[in-house]
């Protein structure tokens, strides 16, 4: 293994193997997006002794794994705010909940979605003076966002210091 390798669409991942990847320093990238977008589909097309081990998220984060969330767009729900809400609530369009033990809160999501790309699950990098920023302006409070996580709720992104979204 070499540092910062990583298990991208860490879709099923048996519980044995949890500790494993802990042991080997791998860091995890996964898509609890798809709960939402096809987990009727998941969770019927899988053996149910799989479905605890579908798109794990606490389970890692418990085991002092990096874990980074991604959408997997265009395959999988582009909104990450989407994403967010399908990590936290793990429900499937059908109204089922797939494995309610890897919930995780919707601030660990976020700071999940956020790590950077070459080190998925690390601490995002601060804004330096003279920096384009990376910046999402929220109409309410991010304690409030957190509670019902929803692309409504932005004003503003900014994106390298450009405007890519406004909604006044």
């Amino acid at each position: 293994m070499l540092p910062g390798d990583r298990v991208e669409h860490a879709a099923v991942v048996p519980a044995e193997a949890v500790p494993v990847m802990r042991r080997l320093g791998l860091r995890v990238v996964t898509q609890p997006g798809f709960l939402a977008d096809r987990g009727d589909s998941f969770l019927d097309g899988t053996p149910p002794h799989e479905h605890a081990d579908l798109y794990r998220c606490a389970s890692f984060l418990r085991d002092g794994i990096p874990l980074a969330l991604s959408s997997d767009a265009p395959y999988g729900p582009l909104d990450p705010w989407s994403v967010i809400r399908a990590a936290t609530t793990r429900r499937v369009p059908g109204g089922r909940t797939a494995n309610p033990a890897e919930r995780i809160t919707a601030a660990q999501a976020l700071t999940s979605y956020l790590s950077p790309p070459h080190s998925p699950g690390s601490s995002r990098p601060h804004l330096r003076p003279g920096s384009p920023a990376d910046l999402v302006l929220l109409a309410v409070p991010l304690t409030n966002a957190l509670s019902h996580p929803s692309a409504d709720l932005v004003r503003l992104t900014l994106i390298a210091g450009r405007i890519r979204h406004f909604r006044s």
